[in-house]
């Protein structure tokens, strides 16, 4: 990267896939949480069942956030925890079948971590991925420079 693309082509290219991303992941925890509790958690009332699931909704959805900053800084290796965690959530729903839940809740708490994980790794996320790394090398540069001064 000999010099910096414009921020319009770089968000109108990357951008799209990047939210995409991070929607699956978020509607993933929206509708796997929920399901986790009640399948694996029977005896929960209502109440704590809901008050469990915002709580640990809300503890994931902020890991979810931070691991997609820290890849907006041009740190590619926090990929892997929203694939352990879109992993976990598939796995963890899967089995819940015999519990007959909802058709429709069924199947896309189990295609939107599928989607989730293709979206990450496609192609243009990880040509965006590569080329945050390149800006965080380049803003690295700089601060050298700037210190140096």
């Amino acid at each position: 990267m000999n010099e910096l693309p414009s921020i319009r082509s770089f968000l109108s290219t990357y951008f799209p896939v990047f939210m995409g991303a991070i929607f699956a992941c978020i509607f993933t925890l929206v509708l796997a949480v929920p399901v986790f509790f009640d399948s694996y958690m029977p005896s929960l009332s209502m109440a704590d069942n809901a008050k469990y699931s915002f709580l640990l909704g809300i503890a994931l959805t902020l890991v979810i956030v931070h691991c997609n900053f820290m890849i907006a800084r041009g740190r590619p290796q926090w990929t892997w925890p929203l694939v352990v965690l879109l992993g976990v959530c598939f796995v963890g729903v899967l089995p819940t079948l015999n519990d007959q839940p909802n058709g429709v809740m069924y199947s896309l708490s189990l295609l939107l971590p599928l989607l989730g994980l293709l979206l990450l790794n496609s192609k243009r996320h990880r040509e965006m991925r590569q080329k945050l790394i390149e800006v965080r090398r380049l803003r690295q540069a700089m601060i050298a420079r700037h210190k140096h001064r």
